[in-house]
């Protein structure tokens, strides 16, 4: 027997919907540079990204699934397409314009984009890969009439402001069915092509709802979220969706991401709420301890991608905001872990837990396999390939049937190595292509990573297995020393000691001026060792040739 209740679908443009109805006044403040330069309302966005959906009938694309791509920043006219495009019933591909040219336009032509979205500060990009994207029939300019550029190689440009004032008021949103696809964000090309993830109405809305509570990102009314994430990155990690949910202002940063723009809003529009990778904010946490200035009513930082270094936590928490790690991944459509320790338990263990990525959120689930694919104890401690389920997990990549990450047993393969805790808590780690293996043994180099990062004068660490001739792979540490800092070997060696393995020990210490990262900020370490491969074995070959001296 059924259920004798009500049915909604669970669609994108619901939230637009339920905050226009709700929160009409709730702001979504625009900046560029750290100054606030456009202020719209939730009321007024849903009224013009309904004109935009109407106009978009008006560009006469043929097939079934017709894609947009969105070429730009956050700002609130990429806040509109991103809710005119899936609810309308297309899909919106949000292109990433920090990827190289190359593989930039070859997310364009595997998502098969009709119409490309472009922002005036991806203007130059949107020229270069034009050519290389020949089945792309209109490019639509994210600005007014009169900033229409006089002079572009792109093929009779629309204005974006006029398909608006040219759009339908009284258009409705479809009822739509919730598995429909609503967009596809691409991976970030660290390995070989971009790999396209395509997200449904349905997961995308299950995702925000079991995140955005108190065991969440704990935003609600009343609450200012600055969007520091991108759109192209997870969905902007859902505040696009999110926000509107749950009736936050919504603080867009344009294309400037800098530690100083991004404390400018936080003091200028009230932000409670933001976040970043490590990265991010270790640069943010040194400029507000430069000008000793603070966080002003900021409450809650976010941060994944990669284990945030305790010093790191405690600087933070030093000058006000709470921090919550969690764990996502373009797979997983936002996050699917978010670390939320036990308020009952001892200091030590609630800094324990908040440094691991967290428990699954509601409907998800981790696991961890050995090499035979066992399902291994959640003991915290054995150590194994993680995987993860959930109804916002992907079960495949967009046209590549030539790849399979899910398990016949449906368990998407993450690609990460680490343990899962008896109550679920999981702890990354490396990632598997990032682990270091030494005579048949796991290394973490994430955790001498951490340590060393906590040594004082160092600003960020990177640890890598680089070739041995006996135990096959040592870590290596690259070192960025604190500006006006002198280090050597022997303190971050003295540092090390007795908090790792005495063989986790480096084999090799080298001070370098930045590590090199990806457009989100995470280390490229697949350069960092190409770099310094073979550095080990030649070590060994000259104390060989040396001893035969002797």
């Amino acid at each position: 027997m059924e259920g004798l209740m009500q049915e909604a679908a669970l669609l994108t443009s619901a939230t637009l919907t339920h905050a226009a109805e709700n929160y009409p006044e709730t702001q979504i403040a625009t900046a560029q540079d750290g100054a606030v330069v456009h202020r719209t309302s939730y009321l007024e966005a849903d009224a013009r990204a309904r004109r935009l959906a109407s106009s978009l009938s008006s560009l006469e694309l043929a097939g079934e699934d017709v894609f947009f791509g969105a070429l730009g920043f956050n700002s609130w006219r990429l806040f509109e397409v991103m809710h005119a495009v899936p609810g309308s019933g297309r899909i919106l591909h949000t292109a990433n314009p920090r990827l190289h040219e190359t593989h930039l336009s070859y997310t364009v032509r595997h998502a098969n984009d009709q119409a490309v979205f472009v922002d005036l500060d991806c203007l130059a990009l949107a020229q270069t890969i034009q050519p290389l994207c020949p089945d792309v029939k209109h490019w639509i300019l994210l600005c007014d009439p009169q900033e229409m550029p006089t002079k572009t190689t792109l093929p009779k440009p629309l204005c974006y402001e006029e398909l608006i004032a040219n759009g339908d008021p009284s258009y409705a949103w479809p009822a739509l069915d919730e598995r429909n696809a609503s967009t596809l964000c691409f991976t970030s090309a660290t390995t070989g092509d971009p790999k396209g993830v395509l997200y449904s109405h349905r997961g995308t809305v299950l995702n925000i709802l079991t995140i955005a509570g108190r065991n969440g990102w704990n935003l609600g009314r009343g609450d200012c979220v600055l969007s520091a994430a991108p759109f192209f990155h997870c969905n902007g990690w859902g505040m696009p969706y999110m926000a509107p949910m749950v009736g936050a202002k919504l603080v867009l940063p344009g294309r400037n991401v800098s530690a100083r723009a991004t404390l400018a809003l936080i003091r200028g529009e009230n932000v409670t709420h933001s976040g970043g990778v490590p990265t991010v904010l270790t640069d943010l946490v040194g400029e507000v301890e430069a000008d000793g200035g603070g966080f002003a009513n900021l409450r809650h930082l976010w941060t994944g991608a990669t284990a945030p270094p305790e010093q790191l936590l405690r600087r933070l928490e030093a000058l006000g905001p709470k921090v919550t790690h969690a764990f996502g991944m373009t797979e997983t459509t936002q996050a699917l872990t978010v670390s939320v320790p036990d308020p009952n338990a001892s200091a030590t263990a609630q800094r324990a837990e908040q440094l691991t990525q967290g428990q699954p959120v509601f409907l998800s689930g981790v696991r961890a396999v050995n090499d035979a694919g066992e399902v291994l104890a959640k003991d915290g401690q054995s150590i194994g390939h993680l995987q993860v389920r959930g109804p916002s997990v992907a079960t495949c990549y967009y046209r590549r049937p030539d790849m399979t990450p899910v398990t016949p047993d449906g368990w998407l393969e993450t690609g990460d190595i680490g343990t899962v805790g008896a109550a679920g808590q999981l702890r990354i780690t490396d990632r598997a292509k990032d682990a270091i293996k030494s005579g048949g043994e796991w290394i973490s180099s994430v955790l001498i990573e951490n340590i060393a990062t906590d040594c004082p004068g160092v600003s960020e660490a990177a640890c890598v297995g680089v070739e041995h001739p006996r135990w096959q792979e040592r870590p290596v540490l690259l070192v960025v020393p604190q500006p006006g800092i002198e280090l050597d070997e022997t303190a971050i060696r003295a540092h090390l000691e007795g908090n790792i393995a005495t063989w986790w020990m480096p084999d090799a210490i080298r001070f370098v001026e930045a590590l090199p990262k990806n457009s989100v900020g995470k280390v490229l370490k697949a350069q960092l060792r190409d770099q310094h491969r073979g550095i080990l074995v030649d070590a060994l070959r000259q104390a060989d040739d040396h001893s035969c001296d002797h």
